[in-house]
């Protein structure tokens, strides 16, 4: 007697549970995936402030003090920003000589259309890799985007109270940081993500800007009152693609990831270079 062997193979059933297990391994995995490559991101996110910490060092060793917030002559609204001046300091030497060559100078404004061609170079060093945009910033003319402002403190304009690292014509010394340069925030985040109940968040530009709504990217307020980490105030906060804060360069070099819910006094004392609130740990 001739015995059929019986094939075997899954029921209806069988296949629903397989491919319902494997939906909810994929739903585990995935957040993991996500915050591993966001974690990726914001270490060279810090290491690119690190980087430019460095720069300023060596910038201030040369030419003894920093960069100003922006160059303002008082006779255009072609300010150049702190990013040109740190160029040759960030492997952009070739760069920022072209742009001597075209006219643009230390201590002079420069002709929004002749720097239009360097304006659109992407210099990595001023991207964050967890912003969403690309390397341009769409916001702003298409012209080479940065995810770093300068700290103004109260103000982003001197003659209204500033009293951070940068604002215009600041070329702040690093003597001039008399509460310890470890105890300054000098430059902080500002993303091109638009989150809930935000407003004009439109990153900034390394070279600087040609219109006052510009220039003042590059310079950011840090206050106890209505400008915060992440908050809804304009543009004149910080600003970050990171869940829950944003990475601070601090006058030492080195690199913090400050807290939104960090406390307002503390956040507005980090932005002042000399108010004689020494924080230690915050």
């Amino acid at each position: 007697m001739k015995v059929t062997k019986k094939k075997s193979a899954f029921t209806l059933v069988e296949l629903l549970v397989v491919i319902a297990i494997i939906g909810v391994l994929i739903a585990l995995l995935l957040p993991a995936v996500q915050q591993a490559r966001e974690a990726a991101r914001r270490t060279q996110c810090n290491n690119n402030l690190k980087q430019l910490g460095l720069a300023m060092h060596n910038y201030h060793d040369t030419f003894q003090s920093l960069p100003a917030g922006w160059i303002d002559v008082g006779s255009s609204n072609n300010y150049m920003g702190w990013g040109t001046f740190l160029l040759p300091f960030v492997e952009q030497s070739a760069l920022y000589d072209e742009m001597k060559a075209a006219g643009a100078y230390k201590q002079a404004w420069f002709n929004i259309t002749a720097m239009d061609p360097f304006a659109k170079t992407v210099v990595d060093a001023f991207i964050c890799p967890s912003d969403p945009s690309g390397g341009l910033n769409s916001h702003l003319h298409d012209y080479g985007k940065s995810n770093y402002t300068g700290v103004g403190g109260a103000h982003y304009l001197k003659g209204s109270g500033a009293n951070g690292t940068f604002y215009d014509n600041s070329f702040v010394k690093f003597r001039d940081m008399t509460d310890g340069l470890s105890n300054v925030a000098m430059v902080g985040e500002r993303s091109t993500l638009l989150k809930s109940g935000w407003t004009q968040k439109k990153g900034t530009l390394w070279i600087g800007g040609s219109t006052s709504s510009e220039y003042y990217l590059n310079n950011a307020i840090v206050s106890s009152g209505y400008y915060s980490i992440n908050g809804a105030a304009g543009s004149f906060n910080f600003t970050s693609a990171h869940p829950g804060g944003a990475i601070f360069l601090f006058g030492d070099g080195s690199a913090h990831f400050l807290s939104e819910t960090i406390d307002g006094t503390t956040y507005r004392n980090l932005g002042s270079i000399s108010d004689g609130n020494v924080l230690g740990e915050f």
